[in-house]
């Protein structure tokens, strides 16, 4: 503790700084561009550096995509950061001041580069003796097709992720939310009626144990395993298609199932307005997903995505408000998980993080996580997870 106070006190003497002026930056076809403030003084003081990894990967050289050094002008202003990785090279990081490029000092980049949907950029400076003494960072969103397709195949070729069996987080969670929607679809989707299930993964209606009196139609877009299922799950119809292009006419079902995949869709509102149409009046939208503004981001201040391809996580305060209202819904309720209120490494510089799902992430820990799993429940716009559900109108 007392090392991590010592290099914030450090950091806070060191008088040059940039600062970006957005927490994200969005990249279409490889390219973005973005401002950062910023205050230096001599150069000779400071070494200033952009480093691009993947998120939350920071392993040199696999997920480095690439370092390039600029000196600043001396004192306060406004910088332009240019971005292009088609492809990776010297060039793909410009920074311009007053509409004037600046000279590019050294650079190293990593060749044939495999990105990921998103990527952590850091305005790194090192003193004279090369020792890091400021870091700041925002989140790269790729919204390209091709990287969201190419990290899916990625994924699927290693048959995604499970957690370790003796980490039981993630395990007791899905429990827990498997038990919450279960109360949810038996009481909002009407016997004989119909659901649909967006980005259905192994479709959790088929996880649960127990025979629905409705009809479940699943679909997703990786083929492979769609036709598992549809062999291993019979009683359902299986589908693939686009979560965000639904191949039904207006108006077929009686309810909509969406776990945590409006997170990873590039056009939110044309998603829920997409899902809207398929659902008859009065039928119910039930969505699961992270939520971008749980008690974990708030305490640390900045984006905390929950994984490597959640480009469009959500406040609850969006999801339950103007988002379901602007997409023709009512706010019916929701059934929220977990409270990460448990936090490590507050006062030092490594990362903070809920202890439950880092250092306390132990069966003898269970009987708390279910507790905190409850908690989320009484203060929605923190919780870690959200269940929402709106109604079309």
């Amino acid at each position: 503790m007392g090392e991590g106070i010592i290099a914030r006190w450090r950091r806070r003497r060191f008088p040059h700084w940039v600062r970006p002026t957005t927490p994200a930056v969005a990249v279409r076809q490889r390219r973005a561009t973005t401002t950062v403030r910023y205050s230096t003084g001599d150069p000779s003081e400071y070494v200033f550096t952009i480093d691009i990894y993947g998120f939350r990967d920071h392993r040199h050289p696999d997920r480095h995509v690439g370092w390039w050094r600029f000196e600043l002008p001396r004192g306060e202003g406004t910088a332009e950061l240019h971005l292009d990785f088609d492809p990776v090279r010297p060039e793909s990081v410009t920074v311009r001041v007053g509409g004037e490029a600046l000279p590019l000092i050294d650079s190293w980049h990593h060749d044939g580069y495999v990105f990921d949907p998103l990527g952590d950029l850091q305005l790194v400076f090192r003193d004279g003796d090369g020792q890091i003494r400021r870091i700041e960072k925002t989140l790269l969103k790729f919204f390209d097709r091709d990287v969201l397709r190419g990290f899916y195949e990625r994924q699927y070729a290693r048959e995604g992720y499970t957690p370790p069996t003796d980490q039981p987080f993630l395990w007791e969670l899905h429990e827990y939310k498997k038990m919450r929607l279960q109360r949810l679809f038996e009481k909002l989707i009407p016997a004989g009626g119909s659901v649909l299930d967006v980005g259905c993964g192994r479709s959790l209606f088929s996880e649960i144990d127990v025979d629905f009196p409705f009809t479940v139609v699943a679909g997703d877009l990786e083929h492979a395993g769609v036709r598992a299922r549809a062999g291993e799950v019979p009683e359902q119809h299986w589908l693939v298609f686009d979560a965000d292009h639904v191949p039904f006419a207006d108006q077929q079902f009686d309810a909509l199932f969406a776990g945590e995949i409006i997170e990873h869709m590039p056009d939110v509102p044309a998603t829920l307005a997409e899902w809207h149409r398929v659902l008859k009046p009065g039928g119910v939208v039930i969505i699961t997903t992270p939520n971008r503004e749980r008690f974990l981001s708030v305490a640390d201040r900045r984006l905390r995505p929950y994984s490597e391809d959640h480009l469009s996580e959500l406040s609850y305060r969006e999801l339950a408000g103007p988002l379901l209202v602007e997409a023709g819904f009512e706010f019916v309720g929701q059934s929220c998980l977990h409270l990460e209120i448990w936090l490590t490494n507050v006062w030092t510089d490594d990362p903070t993080d809920d202890y439950l799902q880092s250092y306390g992430n132990k069966r003898r820990n269970v009987w708390l996580m279910k507790w905190m799993f409850a908690v989320g429940r009484l203060v929605p716009w923190l919780s870690m997870g959200l269940i929402v559900v709106g109604r079309r109108r």
